[in-house]
């Protein structure tokens, strides 16, 4: 084992242990019982280690490590660092009022873990025993965090405590968490103990402390949350050099906010040229804003049923499996499943659990068919299943590389390939119509309009109002999809920009590599390399492309 190899491992230990609701999106079984440490001093001490972690990477890439463990040190570097810069803000801003918030988390990923053994039985007993010492430090955080003067918006707040209430008004055998699966290894007899005692659980622990958390949201903190005229970071203390570390954190590049901002605005302009190739052989309309509008108001353009929604989702997941060989080498073991919820966000997956237990998923949201438009459907199937996530997360999983790279998300790498996939699956000739063509130009025009979007917010001052404003002028988007979208964008400062500058990169490497290598390029290869590494800063996958194109080069 090299050093840094060792070193890799301590930071893994330490991030598994310390970040334990990204252990709950795992179903990281091992660690069940536990849950993060939000208080003052447990969020001071994890930035502090995060920090010492991005130095020792630092100083050990300074040795001249080969290129396996270089990019090891790089992944490394960059986690520890955009982890130390997105914790306080997830705490007081994303998990009080994103779209993953708490009460989010408690209906969707909480209650879905794969209980194989008797010990898991109880150590989920004990998780939900346990939520109000998490609840009461997270709680003592958001007071600190409130008086000096970090707090989300009221808008967002307000949200949240109605779904509490809602929540909170549910019959015990109702609520979310009682509905967890028992062990497989439980007898009769012992399913049935055990779900009693998970239901006192959540009556006796869970229940008293999400009224706690209620009341505290909306007597101290939802009287000074922000206002709708004053929603962006730049209005809180430090702001501005706090979105400049979340923009590096969301995107792995030096970016400014101008910067940003104005990739933004070209690409709009590159899309309404494509609107009016695309739009006449799908509606019939080829100017963009008459089209948008059309796609946006036409109700026969949107779905009826939660079954038709749960058909046209199988379809096209089945024609993407079928088709994704003639573009990647090697594909997961791991099937990705389809499943419809009722909660959460509109759509999102979730990777293989390590123990096999749980195949990849792709969640999407049936509550409210009419949510969903007819054009969408197939392009964020390509986006969050084949050949998007599910191809990316289950074959890091899968391979010989260090946890590290395998499951420590980079977003902009991760969601860059989503955002990628959807391209590719255009040249894959995966779309049915033209109209699902224009569907993937919508989703590519709101990636675009988030770099404008919420840099506007965070670090030019938009108004909400200004933002929705901006996202009905140059999306398709419904009035409630830009309101939902625009305090996403309050709540995750930065977050949204990863999509389109981690397209743009993956694609500015693949025209490189063509255009070096002429006949020699050969797709597969090019989709080996840039899913091959893992989960890698943007500028160390460009080094890794470099790499291999020198090497085809000198071969």
């Amino acid at each position: 084992m090299t050093e840094v190899v060792a070193f890799a491992d301590e930071y893994w230990r330490f991030y598994r242990e310390s970040y334990q609701l990204w252990n709950i999106d795992r179903g990281d079984v091992e660690q069940i019982e536990n849950w993060d440490d939000l208080s003052p001093a447990g969020v001071a001490t994890r930035v502090e280690r995060l920090a010492s972690f991005a130095h020792r990477a630092v100083a050990l890439a300074e040795t001249g490590p080969n290129e396996r463990d270089g990019g090891l040190l790089a992944a490394i570097e960059f986690s520890a660092g955009a982890t130390a810069a997105l914790l306080p803000y997830e705490r007081d801003l994303s998990l009080v009022a994103g779209p993953f918030n708490f009460v989010a988390f408690i209906e969707v990923l909480v209650p879905g873990y794969s209980l194989v053994t008797r010990p898991h039985g109880q150590g989920y007993i004990d998780k939900l025993r346990a939520m109000p010492a998490f609840i009461d430090g997270w709680m003592e955080g958001l007071r600190q965090s409130a008086a000096s003067g970090t707090v989300t918006s009221a808008r967002g707040i307000s949200s949240t405590i109605s779904a509490l209430d809602r929540l909170l008004s549910s019959e015990v055998n109702d609520d979310p968490l009682t509905s967890q699966a028992p062990p497989i290894e439980a007898s009769a007899a012992e399913v049935a103990a055990w779900r009693t005692e998970v239901g006192d659980a959540v009556r006796d622990a869970c229940r008293p402390a999400l009224g706690s958390l209620r009341t505290m949201m909306h007597d101290e903190l939802l009287p000074i949350g922000r206002s709708d005229h004053n929603a962006g970071v730049c209005y809180l203390p430090n702001g501005d050099q706090d979105y400049a570390s979340l923009l590096w954190a969301s995107t792995s590049t030096d970016l400014t906010p101008e910067n940003v901002h104005q990739i933004g605005l070209h690409q709009l302009a590159l899309l309404d040229d494509q609107y009016r190739r695309l739009g006449v052989a799908a509606v019939g309309i080829a100017d963009p804003c008459e089209l948008r509008e059309r796609l946006r108001v036409d109700p026969a353009l949107r779905y009826s049923t939660s079954g038709e929604i749960v058909t046209d989702a199988m379809a096209s997941l089945a024609r993407a499996e079928a088709e994704v060989t003639k573009w990647f080498e090697r594909l997961p073991r791991s099937r990705c499943n389809a499943v419809a919820v009722a909660a959460g966000p509109l759509a999102f997956y979730t990777g293989p659990s390590l123990d096999g237990t749980r195949s990849g998923t792709f969640f999407y949201n049936t509550a409210d068919p009419t949510s969903w438009t007819r054009y969408q459907l197939e392009v964020t199937t390509f986006h969050e299943a084949v050949p998007g996530h599910h191809l990316q997360l289950a074959l890091a999983q899968e391979a010989d590389l260090h946890p590290v790279v395998g499951e420590l998300e980079v977003t902009s790498y991760s969601e860059g390939w989503g955002l990628y996939a959807e391209r590719l699956a255009d040249e894959m000739g995966l779309y049915s119509s033209p109209l699902q063509r224009i569907g993937m130009l919508t989703l590519d025009s709101l990636r675009a309009a988030r770099l404008v979007v919420d840099t506007g917010i965070h670090a030019m001052g938009w108004t909400r109002q200004h933002a929705i404003d901006f996202l009905l002028a140059h999306t398709a988007s419904a009035q409630e999809v830009a309101e939902s979208e625009t305090d996403r964008y309050i709540a995750q400062p930065g977050q949204a920009t990863s999509y389109m500058i981690g397209r743009l990169e993956i694609q500015r490497m693949r025209d490189e590599a063509a255009n070096r290598l002429g006949s020699h390029f050969s797709i597969t290869d090019f989709h080996g390399v840039v899913l091959g590494s893992g989960m890698t800063p943007l500028r160390q996958l460009g080094r890794n492309v470099d790499s291999w194109i020198a090497n085809q080069l000198s071969a």
